[in-house]
């Protein structure tokens, strides 16, 4: 979620490289994010090969708004 909030989309591949996951949890941790409706998936064909972009809906930017200021809260207290 914070690797989208700068980046505002980013495909699998880039996501998985930035945040050192592997295939299969990065696929499981985006399902879960995207049947939460924090992210969306716009999937495509680039040289005939899949390409899946993700980028954080509103609900998405909200919640991790609000998670943001939860730990904010925490760590000033």
């Amino acid at each position: 979620m914070a690797y989208l909030v700068t980046a505002r989309k980013a495909d699998f591949s880039e996501l998985k490289r930035a945040l050192a996951l592997t295939d299969g949890h990065m696929s499981t941790h985006m399902k879960l994010l995207v049947e939460a409706n924090y992210v969306e998936a716009e999937k495509s064909f680039v040289d005939n090969k899949p390409k899946t972009t993700y980028r954080l809906t509103g609900e998405g930017k909200r919640a991790f708004s609000e998670y943001v200021a939860t730990l904010k809260k925490i760590l000033t207290s």
